[in-house]
């Protein structure tokens, strides 16, 4: 879905990009920052962050070791961090283990409504997720869902999290405006079938599939895929290299030395920075969040919790300061599906985005090009929608 344009290096401000209601600008902050350090208490006892105001509700599951571990963990930090410099007093984060499984989301669910939470944030395996998003939109606060994607028929349900299919396919919709429309997909062998579904039908709509070849997580069966599949390749104009493993650079390798030219190669942004560095994917065009965005707070967070910011991790802060802006704007009762589907949107450390009531988000993301070993900006995402 696309990104924004870079942002001057001052404490982040997410900006509520519509003229609320009762309200002085047309372009309200989500959160003016405090430079508060934050220091998570230990996962093993039940954590609340922030000690006035509404309650936002973070369901997370813990691991076996009893601890918040891995991306859970991260999501909760970036939701510390959020709720320290946005917070204002108005809003506070209690953390909510769902390691029980999908059995425990009722009574979860049921205990943060009667405590009057404004919004529920999940990370959690996608059956616990399922479980509160099919609860009544009546019965539950809103649900913002930063794991894989839930349906959202229930209502009041948003899946926040972008992924490598929404870089891969801003690159491809790029390439076509060129005339590039004849698209070939390369695909890590773990690719979930249903994603390449959703990949070919999108192709389809504006060009011609010309399929997607499976490679192994090694250099010379990655090769070999890309030998096995010259003939679709030569029906190509342009070729996706989707997957985060450094073996990316064997595959675009092999792509350009099977001799065909005329090839538009497009990147995502799962693929590891490191990878930039290797001349077999110089030229490569990646649609992605600029990376200054989430800059803004990748210093503070690294300090607070001695680790470098994740995705996971921005993606919690973001859902805090959604509902920070809207509480301090509206009120604990604006969190509303209106205001959370507002067409204009919201601007965050994660880009500039909008959710849609269908439950989906939509991001603006630029567009970069791979030279001299490293990202090179093509074109800046639109500064609105």
């Amino acid at each position: 879905m696309s990104a924004p344009r870079r942002l001057s290096h001052t404490l982040p401000l997410l900006i509520f990009l519509t003229a609320a209601a009762g309200c002085q600008s047309g372009a309200d902050g989500l959160g003016t920052a405090k430079n508060t350090d934050i220091k998570a208490p230990s996962s093993k006892v039940e954590e609340t962050f922030g000690e006035t105001g509404t309650e936002v509700t973070l369901l997370l599951p813990r691991g076996a070791s009893g601890v918040y571990e891995g991306a859970a963990r991260d999501v909760r930090d970036g939701a510390a961090l959020s709720v320290g410099e946005l917070g204002n007093g108005q809003v506070f984060v209690k953390v909510i283990d769902v390691s029980g499984g999908a059995g425990a989301v009722p009574a979860a669910v049921s205990a943060a409504k009667a405590r009057n939470s404004a919004l529920l944030i999940s990370y959690a395996p996608p059956a616990v997720t399922s479980a509160i998003a099919a609860m009544p939109s009546d019965q539950r606060p809103p649900l913002v869902n930063l794991g894989d994607d839930v349906p959202a028929t229930a209502g009041n349900v948003y899946n926040f999290a972008s992924d490598e299919l929404d870089s891969a396919l801003e690159g491809i919709r790029t390439a076509a405006t060129g005339g590039h429309k004849k698209v070939m997909v390369f695909a890590p062998r773990d690719f979930p079938p249903t994603y390449e579904m959703r990949l070919a039908d999108a192709i389809r709509a504006g060009g011609t599939y010309a399929g997607t070849a499976r490679y192994d997580l090694s250099d010379a069966a990655a090769a070999d895929a890309v030998q096995k599949s010259k003939a679709q390749l030569q029906q190509a104009d342009t070729v996706v290299i989707l997957g985060k493993s450094v073996i990316v650079p064997t595959v675009a390798g092999a792509i350009k030395a099977s001799g065909q030219g005329n090839l538009v190669l497009i990147g995502t942004s799962a693929w590891p920075s490191q990878a930039y560095a290797d001349p077999a994917v110089a030229g490569a065009t990646i649609a992605m969040v600029e990376p200054d965005d989430a800059s803004l707070i990748a210093d503070r967070y690294k300090r607070h919790h001695g680790r470098t910011l994740s995705t996971d991790a921005a993606y919690g802060y973001d859902a805090i300061a959604i509902a920070a802006g809207i509480i301090r704007v509206k009120g604990p009762a604006g969190v509303t599906a209106e205001n959370l589907t507002m067409k204009t949107g919201f601007r965050g450390v994660t880009g500039l985005f909008r959710l849609s009531p269908g439950g989906n988000v939509e991001r603006k993301l630029s567009l970069f090009t791979i030279t001299g070993g490293k990202l090179n900006l093509l074109g800046a995402a639109p500064k609105a929608f």
